[in-house]
């Protein structure tokens, strides 16, 4: 029997934490089961094509219907049902060559029947409304606010009331499996972390003589990211430069939102999309990460740990990652503790080597994506019975 893979984009690593999370789950599924891939034709489309083409049994990526402006204002969920996705889904169901059916984020639920008589295993990237509520928290501005709420009463109602009676329900870290137990009592309920690449992702040499360089990544149009890198820029930087003036900072990720792209000045650059992140990772002396929204385990965090960096970051940015504060990371929730923190790491490059060193040794013992999706492996040996040769 096979697998059923449902994504809500192209499984491509370049797409951000939740793209990257599923290409390797599904590299990781294919050199084990026979899976199947089924997400709508998006961006990223062609790398995952390429990339994913000897690992999964057939790839299917749905051109989406027309977008309806009454489609989106009737419904009542916070998900928005495709009708060419849900015919090529509800095909393939139809066929009976399933085992189980694998649903990457809630986005998805609603193209599978109530009662679909074989296993669905829901993959969340961030469970809960954790997210949404800090958005909420952090919005300026009245509409915004506003729009947030009737979004987050959406996800609520969906949470609460529209869940299908999935077998089990995987979640990135121990946090987020007590929250989905706390609001779904009963529930299988299975921690698989977000990993990383240990063997692509290395340390370089070192560069004590070099301009110190302070590094954020990630994709820079989500929101989260464009509220810590406007703070980095507006509140920590300037405190680091009253002590180190020759401070560079990048601001390194796809698609930077104007926000963002205004940030750029003398010695803070904003790069846009690049053709690998490794070398700037390798450049940087201290990686910085303000994180105040969103949820779920960062990726981006584990690339800068597995590259040897010192990592500043806040409580909320590393939810989720099992690091001790002032061992494997520092830990300081405002700029004042942040633009501490970097001085201190900036002036100490034994303080540096500890700190980074302890991170990758982290990475490699914890968190390297071979070790983390094994669970996963074991839960498919349970629901598939015939293995892929």
């Amino acid at each position: 029997m096979r697998l059923l893979f449902l994504a809500p984009a192209p499984p491509c690593p370049d797409m951000g934490g939740g793209a990257l999370r599923m290409y390797n789950m599904l590299r990781f599924l294919g050199q084990r089961f026979r899976v199947d891939l089924v997400a709508p034709a998006l961006e990223g489309e062609g790398a995952a094509r390429r990339l994913l083409h000897s690992y999964c049994a057939d790839l299917e990526f749905v051109p989406p219907a027309p977008r309806r402006a009454w489609r989106r204002a009737a419904r009542l969920g916070p998900y928005e049902k495709d009708p060419a996705m849900a015919l090529a889904i509800g095909r393939r169901l139809a066929a009976g060559h399933y085992g189980a059916v694998h649903v990457e984020k809630p986005a998805m639920l609603p193209y599978l029947p109530a009662r679909l008589g074989r296993p669905i295993v829901l993959d969340t990237f961030a469970y809960g409304l954790t997210g949404a509520v800090r958005a909420l928290r952090n919005e300026p501005g009245p509409l915004t606010r506003a729009r947030n709420l009737l979004r987050l009463l959406r996800f609520a109602a969906f949470d609460a009331f529209c869940w299908p009676a999935t077998h089990c329900v995987v979640v990135v870290s121990e946090v987020d499996r007590q929250r989905c137990l706390r609001s779904h009592p009963g529930r299988r309920v299975l921690v698989v972390p977000n990993g990383v690449d240990c063997t692509t992702i290395r340390p370089g040499p070192t560069h004590e003589s070099g301009r110190a360089v302070l590094l954020f990544t990630g994709d820079m149009s989500f929101d989260p990211n464009v509220q810590a890198a406007c703070a980095l820029v507006a509140q920590v930087l300037p405190r680091v430069r009253r002590v180190r003036p020759e401070v560079e900072l990048r601001l390194v990720g796809r698609n930077p939102h104007p926000r963002v792209l205004a940030l750029e000045a003398p010695g803070v650059v904003v790069t846009g999309e690049v053709p690998e992140m490794l070398p700037y990772l390798q450049a940087a002396t201290v990686y910085a990460a303000p994180l105040q929204t969103g949820a779920g385990t960062r990726t981006k965090l584990l690339e800068a740990m597995a590259a040897g960096l010192p990592v500043v970051t806040t409580r909320v940015g590393l939810e989720g990652i099992e690091a001790a504060d002032g061992r494997e990371v520092v830990i300081a929730d405002d700029p004042e503790a942040a633009a501490a923190a970097i001085l201190r790491l900036l002036g100490d490059p034994a303080a540096r080597h500890r700190v980074g060193g302890a991170a990758r040794q982290l990475a490699e013992e914890k968190y390297d994506w071979n070790r983390c999706l094994a669970p996963i492996e074991e839960l498919y040996t349970e629901l598939l019975p015939l293995r892929a040769s």
